[in-house]
């Protein structure tokens, strides 16, 4: 399958963070063929596995996405919300949802809000609601209601958006944050051959800790370790250059240092490697850094006595909305970068 359909299948199947089974499934549909070995660890991590040799990379690639979930539903039907994730109110105003029932099938809603008609002047300057002023309307004539139709607290919700494609290679959708980094990891499985063991993981719950990395990176215990995620582009209006300076079609970040030095800070033997690969390679690359945000990366190098680790990242915009954009130029870079550090990899290690 090529890469635009492949992401688009992904991106169309949910797993917003601890319900991430559908789209486990949906990745090892893809991966069967290709894996030596496939595995669904106790933290719902899949890992699959493929080569042998006396070096094992860990390939990291986080599949569960930003979401919402039943904190109440009221007399009247109305489903209340929390949020699972980096959720902000700005990204799900007046959003179409998919609400995951525990018990029934799923029920499609709204995210709404008092309409701003009906607003007084201070609520008016007060600019964006508290989230937990949104509700969900779902059409339901009373709490009964929803209640026969399977919707529980703690259900799950989602965003009802699709995959579209825009101009020049840009395609839209929710969760390409990292449905994206996914795609790279099948394509990794089906092109690898080298004379060591690779291991990638499809890793649970990192929107809401780098849970999954960290258990998978102490089962594995690997040699080397690289997260593949997506990085905050900022050739859009509004951002600056002091704040982000990545371009969509730029090919692949390599990062340097993650959330001001909390996060990863990139170890110097996967700085050379990655990057000498990237020159000698002749691949679009840049150097990114962030002051905020982390990957799974910063899980998986503080695992047992420390994994020398690095992270890969593909620049998106509008990131952490319904909405997020990526080329896929930079998501074939990415494919194509990893093919080249597997190569080289044990000239460095």
């Amino acid at each position: 399958m090529n890469t635009k359909d492949l992401l688009q299948e992904l991106v169309e199947t949910p797993g917003v963070s601890g319900s991430e089974s559908k789209i486990r499934e949906k990745i090892k549909e893809n991966i069967e063929e290709y894996a030596d070995s496939i595995e669904t660890d106790n933290m719902g991590n899949l890992i699959a596995k493929k080569g042998s040799g006396d070096k094992t990379l860990m390939l990291a690639a986080h599949m569960d996405q930003i979401g919402l979930t039943v904190r109440r539903i009221d007399e009247n039907g109305f489903i209340k919300v929390s949020k699972i994730g980096g959720i902000f109110p700005e990204g799900i105003i007046n959003q179409r949802v998919i609400v995951h029932a525990s018990n029934g099938e799923s029920v499609k809603g709204i995210l709404g809000m008092k309409p701003p008609h009906l607003k007084k002047k201070e609520e008016k300057n007060k600019g964006l609601p508290d989230m937990k002023k949104l509700f969900v309307d779902t059409g339901a004539e009373d709490k009964e209601d929803l209640r026969e139709r399977g919707v529980r607290v703690g259900d799950y919700i989602s965003y009802d958006r699709g995959f579209t494609e825009l101009r020049n290679g840009y395609v839209s959708s929710p969760c390409l944050d990292n449905r994206v980094g996914c795609v790279i990891g099948i394509k990794a499985l089906e092109h690898f051959d080298e004379d060591y063991e690779l291991a990638v993981v499809f890793t649970t719950q990192e929107e809401v800790g780098l849970k999954g990395a960290k258990t998978a990176a102490f089962k594995i215990d690997p040699d080397v370790a690289l997260a593949v995620d997506t990085g905050m582009a900022g050739d859009v209006p509004g951002i600056e250059p002091d704040e982000s300076d990545e371009e969509t079609g730029s090919g692949v970040g390599i990062d340097m240092v993650q959330s001001g030095g909390r996060g990863l800070i990139t170890p110097e033997k996967i700085k050379d490697w990655l990057i000498d690969t990237a020159e000698d390679g002749d691949h679009n690359y840049y150097r990114s850094l962030y002051d905020g945000g982390a990957t799974d990366a910063a899980g998986i190098y503080l695992a047992r006595e420390g994994i020398p680790t690095g992270s890969l990242s593909i620049p998106t915009r509008h990131i952490h909305s319904p909405v997020e954009i990526v080329n896929i130029s930079d998501v074939e870079d990415g494919i194509e970068f990893l093919a080249g550090a597997f190569s080289t990899l044990e000239e460095h290690f």
